[in-house]
């Protein structure tokens, strides 16, 4: 396989910045399980960041669509690279630890860092469509998972219930198992 420069230049900017990320989750899971401290994260909040490690490789095994293209662009490589970056400003919401001091509901914290991380997170998946679109030049089946994880995260994203975000965590599992499912039998 003859890869050009340009090819190769994208792709390992994207891979550069989806290792960012899958480093940072690494980080946090080793916090989280050690057990020299309590943790300072709900259940739900623990979901979704090994869950958005599960979106990390999925995202970088995309790395060879990359390499199938040709020619680059420059609004091309920045619609590339919105998804990497995208995921990576989620992730760094989603990562965000409590205050020291703070003993409240570890719930109630990560509900409230939602909004925002929600919000990131059904960008990127509006992301992964037009990408997907954009280099297949059709909606594939499991498009339909991401845009069930658009409608979740963007109602997740403005509610406070925090019994909602409990379901809405096993939902995304859900979801996501359903997702990688569908891949194995394309």
């Amino acid at each position: 396989m003859d890869i050009q420069l340009n090819t190769l230049l994208v792709a390992l900017m994207f891979i550069t910045i989806l290792s960012m990320g899958i480093g940072n989750i690494l980080m946090s899971l080793a916090d989280i399980f050690n057990h020299a401290t309590t943790s300072r994260r709900s259940r739900s909040h623990i979901g979704w960041i090994v869950l958005l490690l599960l979106v990390h490789f999925n995202l970088f095994w995309q790395t060879k669509a990359i390499l199938d293209v040709e020619n680059w662009e420059f609004a091309g490589f920045l619609l590339t690279m919105a998804g990497p970056v995208l995921l990576f400003l989620a992730t760094s919401i989603l990562l965000t630890s409590p205050p020291e001091g703070e003993q409240g509901n570890l719930t109630s914290f990560f509900v409230g860092l939602g909004r925002r991380f929600f919000l990131f997170y059904a960008i990127l998946q509006a992301w992964i469509i037009v990408i997907g679109i954009t280099l297949t030049g059709s909606f594939v089946v499991t498009d339909i998972t991401n845009a069930a994880f658009i409608v979740l995260a963007l109602t997740l994203a403005y509610s406070a219930n925090e019994r909602f975000h409990n379901v809405g965590i096993i939902l995304a599992w859900a979801l996501g198992v359903a997702s990688l499912f569908i891949r194995w039998l394309a």
